[in-house]
């Protein structure tokens, strides 16, 4: 998550002695998760970003609310307009607090789900990542110089992100390479590549055959990537299964159905917007949902 230094300025300087007064204590665990996650801001700067944000849509969704609450109750007979304004502006005012409260669950939340995506893409590449190091390791060249061709590889995602953080700490920052691989190992939210990590770390402190060790890993890496293969063939005949009967199957035997009634019946302007709906739009939102799925379990290299 990128955000604005301006925004964030705003927001820690109107947010800034309410979130570190009444929020830090709670959210004091955070400050590892928005490492994990990439995001370079401070628990206070992000709990002032995620306040005002939910200030913001609190003042905007109020009104909205409170004027098609008030709307829809001025319509029903049985209530006065006083009644529809103060109706209208209860609602108005549960609508806010729920949207906010929702933002500010989100903006909570929100380092977890960066970790769990960062997570899984790096072990989705960490097989081949450290099946390259091994070769480069085999013919030399130095760890430094290791950690930077990986970094030119964009097909290994986060980990050339991590290589390439690991060599400008090193060559711009003027950081011990070793103190760069320490860093990266705590800052990963991978397990295995923190483990690789320790590893290579734990080499260049005590010793040992470099090489050899990262042979090993990458071999453990790989079995492991065909066990989640032969997982996701498993699961995708599932699902696959599962939307052929209830989506497609269900949807036909649905659109039959309600025509035979409709017949039956002398038609029905209903069962029309009904038939509609599903064809245009649970159809759709069902198939976007079902490869949205396909793509969050399937094992990638990107």
């Amino acid at each position: 998550m990128h955000i604005n230094e301006s925004y964030m300025q705003f927001a820690y300087k109107y947010f800034g002695k309410m979130s570190e007064y009444y929020f830090m204590k709670t959210f004091e665990d955070m400050k590892t998760d928005l490492r994990k996650a990439g995001i370079n801001v401070t628990v206070s700067e992000y709990i002032s970003v995620s306040l005002a944000t939910s200030s913001i849509v609190f003042a905007i969704s109020t009104p909205l609310f409170a004027v098609i609450s008030t709307l829809f109750v001025g319509n029903m007979e049985t209530i006065t307009t006083g009644q529809a304004y103060i109706l209208g502006l209860l609602m108005g005012l549960l609508g806010g607090v729920f949207s906010a409260t929702m933002i500010f669950l989100f903006f909570h939340s929100y380092p977890s789900l960066i970790i769990g995506e960062r997570k899984k893409k790096i072990s989705d590449s960490l097989p081949f990542a450290t099946l390259y190091l091994t070769t480069v390791a085999g013919s030399g060249t130095p760890p430094i110089a290791m950690f930077k061709a990986l970094s030119s590889f964009s097909e290994y995602g986060e980990i050339a992100k991590e290589s390439k953080r690991i060599s400008e700490e090193t060559e711009i920052m003027g950081v011990n390479f070793i103190d760069a691989v320490e860093n990266a190992a705590r800052r990963t939210p991978s397990e295995d590549f923190r483990d690789l990590l320790w590893g290579i770390h734990s080499i260049l402190t005590v010793g040992g055959d470099l090489r050899q060790y990262l042979h090993g890993k990458s071999m453990g890496f790989m079995q492991d990537y065909r066990r989640r293969l032969n997982q996701f063939t498993q699961q995708l005949s599932m699902f696959v299964e599962m939307y052929i009967t209830v989506v497609l199957v269900g949807s036909v035997f649905f659109l039959v159905l309600s025509t035979i009634m409709g017949g039956v019946g002398g038609g029905s302007a209903i069962i029309v917007v009904v038939q509609l709906m599903l064809t245009f739009v649970f159809l759709p939102m069902a198939s976007f949902g079902f490869l949205i799925l396909i793509k969050g379990i399937s094992p990638t290299t990107s």
